[in-house]
């Protein structure tokens, strides 16, 4: 299939506003209907039967489908999900416009974005449901609960956005954020590669020390990654870290929440050990997360 940037250049002009309103029918039907009927499209966009030549352009270019056959109805999918969201950023001048891929991931892609004032921003549109929905559940089964494959990236946004709101005000090294719209988040610009395949680093006991401060901080603000890992820990070309993909997060009141850290900080461990060849970890680190984890975090990594 063509990428998104490709879709928006050849789709996104020929849409006018009662394509986007039939578009947000059919969206806002999906938890009522496991596929929207024409006629409940006819009568909530207002647009009768005139909604139907509509329906078959957004068909045409791949914005919406029917998995039972075109009479019996249609679903919106991920490009008529971008299409709308797009809209509202653009509508809110937001964005101005998207440029270049940043990254693809299995549940997210990133892009390059600029603001109607010409900033940098960073796009990113999650897209749940590339791996198994089963296996998504699965491992996601005490963080995240939804129903489709776009409602799991719409939660997933929500999640992250919030995250980030909470944690760049306290000063934790997150992307800053700007704005979100259904499965869309944006940020200010930033860039880095990620921690596990930096070739190397001038300071590595540094930069885990600075992990656990950032945990630490994150933890006192009300959030715990969850999923933390050398995947998404970025190192910027001044060797500072970002810390990204906020989704999962539990906050320190969840059962769990204790465990996902010292798991996380466990693993970083045991990273940096296998890649930088770090020997004991200063006591200032550990008692950087010690009150949080206890003993047994110094039990588990103190020594190499």
């Amino acid at each position: 299939m063509p990428s998104l940037i490709s879709y928006i250049r050849d789709v996104f002009g020929k849409l006018d506003e009662n394509h986007f309103e039939v578009l947000k029918v059919i969206e806002r039907n999906l938890t009522r209907y496991e596929i929207v009927p024409r006629e409940v499209i006819y009568d909530e966009s207002g647009l009768g039967e005139r909604a139907e030549k509509l329906l078959k352009k957004l068909n045409e270019y791949k914005l919406i489908w029917a998995p039972m056959g075109y009479e019996k109805g249609f679903c919106i999918n991920y490009y008529g999900l971008d299409m709308l969201a797009l809209k509202a950023l653009v509508d809110r001048n937001i964005i101005a416009s998207l440029g270049r891929p940043l990254g693809v991931g299995k549940e997210a892609d990133v892009y390059d974005a600029l603001a109607p004032d010409g900033r940098r921003l960073v796009a990113k549109f999650f897209r749940i449901g590339r791996t198994s929905f089963r296996k998504y559940e699965r491992h996601r089964t005490s963080l995240l609960t939804a129903p489709s494959y776009l409602a799991a990236s719409i939660k997933s946004a929500k999640m992250e956005y919030r995250a980030l709101r909470i944690l760049h005000p306290a000063r934790v090294r997150v992307p800053k954020p700007v704005a979100r719209n259904r499965h869309v988040v944006v940020t200010e610009f930033f860039q880095g590669i990620e921690l596990a395949i930096a070739q190397s680093l001038s300071k590595p006991l540094e930069i885990l020390g600075e992990i656990f401060r950032n945990a630490t901080m994150a933890w006192e603000a009300g959030v715990v990654h969850s999923d933390l890992s050398a995947y998404n820990i970025l190192i910027t070309p001044e060797e500072e870290i970002l810390i990204i993909d906020w989704p999962q997060w539990v906050p320190p009141s969840h059962p769990m929440a204790r465990e996902y850290l010292k798991r996380d900080l466990s693993n970083l461990i045991k990273f940096f050990r296998r890649r930088w060849h770090i020997g004991e970890i200063p006591r200032e680190y550990l008692d950087l997360v010690g009150k949080i984890c206890g003993e047994s975090l110094f039990n588990a990594i103190k020594r190499p």
